[in-house]
């Protein structure tokens, strides 16, 4: 097991105290990416939420050091090859990871994801946790570091491993009441809104519930309709909007 100093525990201790003080998701996903860097030297790092439905939250997730371009391009492009997600679509609670642990290195280093994403960005190495609750993926940290300084270490490892539950509790704990404040929509917001957009009736109550952060089978539970219907209103609300996500229905009803 690796060794932390005195002041490193110090720094862990005064960490998951503040980490309990915060109320809100973003500032939470922010201020943790800031707090590992002062713990684990890296080079470009991100703090992805996931919705109830495994979607990524741009809402509440969080960048440093990773511009636009770079993360756009790894969505939307790399996402689906990135060798990491064996790790979290496999894994049933909250694990840590090292990128060099995953695979054998001859091996990782001929993945196209390595080759025309981590080496062309100067970022090959990666260290991250994986965040569950009850089998749900919350969010992803990963961690990275450039050629020249590294690959990250057995100590940096274990803070992660010291941390991560914490984390993941953390997350749960105020996904909930993020979300409901999000969704808290005046029933003003949402007539102008059927009326732009020419929602029916049971779709303003999907709709209502989506903003709120529902997963589709409790919408189902709370509108005593299946949760194919519900997917089915969904996919018409999405239609009339020209939305692909509850992220960015948020976002549109937020500027009616």
């Amino acid at each position: 097991m690796a060794v932390l100093k005195e002041t490193e525990w110090s720094t862990i201790n005064r960490v998951l105290l503040e980490l309990y003080e915060i109320r809100e998701l973003n500032q939470l996903t922010e201020k943790m990416l800031k707090v590992f860097r002062m713990l684990i030297p890296y080079s470009q790092g991100y703090f992805l939420i996931y919705d109830p439905e495994g979607e990524i939250d741009l809402t509440y997730s969080s960048f440093l050091e990773m511009d636009e371009r770079t993360f756009n391009t790894y969505t939307e492009m790399y996402y689906e090859k990135d060798y990491l997600r064996l790790v979290f679509e496999l894994s049933d609670g909250t694990i840590t990871y090292r990128d060099t642990d995953i695979m054998e290195e001859s091996i990782r280093k001929k993945t196209e994801f390595y080759r025309e994403f981590l080496w062309p960005n100067n970022i090959p190495y990666g260290l991250g946790i994986v965040l569950r609750r009850e089998g749900r993926l919350l969010g992803i940290i990963n961690l990275f570091r450039s050629g020249e300084l590294g690959d990250f270490s057995d100590k940096d490892l274990y803070i992660l491993e010291v941390i991560k539950d914490h984390l993941a509790n953390r997350v749960a704990g105020l996904e909930e009441p993020a979300c409901e404040r999000s969704g808290q929509r005046t029933i003003e917001t949402l007539e102008r809104a059927a009326c732009i957009y020419g929602f029916s009736q049971r779709e303003k109550e999907v709709v209502d519930c989506l903003v709120k952060g529902c997963s589709n089978a409790l919408i189902g539970e709370e509108l005593s309709i299946s949760e194919s219907t519900v997917k089915k209103h969904i996919y018409n609300v999405y239609l009339k909007t020209d939305v692909n996500t509850r992220t960015q229905l948020r976002a549109l009803l937020d500027k009616v």
